[in-house]
C-alpha cells in the first residue's frame, strides 16, 4: 500500500513537472520591474539587478518592464510572462518566493519558498531569492515556438479585399520647351589679385594643447554600494563586476575621445556619460549630480 502509494506520488510530481516544463517553454520573454512592491526604491539590495542575472542565466530572454519591447511582443504581449519577487520573512529568517504571471495576471509558475537565516538584509534577501531560483533551474527552460499557439491574440486580423475600379487617366497636352540661348557678356578687365604670403606668423600658446598623459580605464575602483570593483577589458568594451556576488553590473562602451565613454548600468535603462579624470578617478554624469567614483591604487 505504501509501495504503491510512493511510486503515484512520484509519478504524479513527474507529471506535474513535466507540465510545467512544457508551459514556460512557450514563453518567449520574461518581464522584471525594476522595484518589487515589499522595496522602498528601485532596485534595493540589487534584488533586480539579481533576479534579471539569475533570469539570463538559466537561459531566459529577459526584459526590464519599461524597455521598448521587440515587434513580436509589442504586437502581443502574451509572450511574455511577469516576474514577481515576494517577501514574507520571519522573526528569525527571511523567506521570499517568485511567481510568474501571464498576460490575464495569471499564476502560471510559482517556486516554492526560498529561505535564509542571514542577518544583514542584503545577503538575506540574495541567498533567499537563489534558494526559491532552483526550481525554475530545474524545469531546464527552452524556448518552443511551436507551444506558444495559446499565448496567440484571439483576434485574427480580417482580409482585406479591394475590389479594382476604373481610374480614368487625363490627356495631357505635350509641351515643347523652346531652346534657351545663354548670352555671356565678356568681362573685361578682371584684375587678378595676389594675396602675399604672410611673413612671421606667430600661434599664440594658448592654442598649442599640451598632451597629457590618459590612464587606462581598466583597474579597481570604489563603487559605492557595490564597494570595490573590477572594470576589465571584455572584447571591445569593458565590463565592471563588483559587490559579494561578483557580479556584473554595468558594461562601459568607448567614444572617439580616449577620456569620455559610456556606462550602461544592468539595473537602468538609460544610459550615462563618464569621463577618466587626470587622477584616474571616474566621473559619472547622472540625473541629480556628478558621482565621483575612485580609482583604487
Amino acid at each position: 500500500m505504501n509501495k504503491s502509494f510512493s511510486i503515484s506520488l512520484v509519478f504524479i510530481l513527474f507529471c506535474s513537472i513535466l507540465f510545467a516544463q512544457n508551459n514556460i517553454n512557450s514563453y518567449k520573454y520574461i518581464l522584471v520591474p525594476k522595484q518589487f512592491e515589499f522595496q522602498n526604491v528601485e532596485d534595493q539590495y540589487q534584488l533586480n539587478s539579481l533576479t534579471n542575472f539569475l533570469f539570463n542565466k538559466a537561459g531566459y530572454t529577459v526584459l526590464y518592464t519599461d524597455e521598448q519591447y521587440p515587434d513580436d511582443l509589442a504586437n502581443n504581449s502574451c509572450l511574455a510572462l511577469k516576474a514577481k519577487v515576494n517577501k514574507n520573512s520571519s522573526m528569525f529568517k527571511t523567506k521570499m518566493t517568485i511567481d510568474l504571471y501571464d498576460c490575464k495576471n495569471k499564476i502560471i509558475f510559482s517556486t516554492k519558498e526560498g529561505s535564509s537565516k542571514e542577518k544583514v538584509y542584503k545577503k538575506a534577501y540574495q541567498e533567499a531569492i537563489r534558494d526559491a531560483f532552483v526550481d525554475l533551474e530545474e524545469l531546464n527552460y527552452a524556448y518552443d515556438s511551436s507551444l506558444n499557439d495559446q499565448n496567440k491574440n484571439s483576434i485574427e486580423p480580417k482580409e482585406i479585399v479591394i475590389t479594382p475600379t476604373e481610374i480614368k487617366i487625363p490627356m495631357v497636352k505635350e509641351v515643347v520647351a523652346e531652346p534657351i540661348t545663354n548670352k555671356i557678356t565678356p568681362v573685361e578687365d578682371v584684375k587678378v589679385v595676389v594675396l602675399k604670403e604672410a611673413e612671421d606668423v606667430k600661434i599664440a600658446p594658448s592654442i598649442i594643447a599640451e598632451k597629457q598623459d590618459v590612464k587606462s580605464i581598466e583597474g579597481k575602483f570604489n563603487f559605492q554600494n557595490w564597494g570595490v570593483s573590477t572594470i576589465s577589458k571584455n572584447g571591445d568594451d569593458f565590463i565592471v563586476v563588483g559587490g559579494d556576488e561578483n557580479f556584473e553590473f554595468a558594461t562601459i562602451y568607448k567614444t572617439s575621445k580616449p577620456t569620455i565613454f559610456i556606462i550602461k548600468w544592468v539595473a537602468f535603462k538609460t544610459p550615462q556619460l563618464l569621463e577618466l579624470d587626470l587622477q584616474g578617478n571616474l566621473k559619472v554624469d547622472s540625473d541629480n549630480e556628478l558621482k565621483i567614483y575612485k580609482r583604487i591604487e
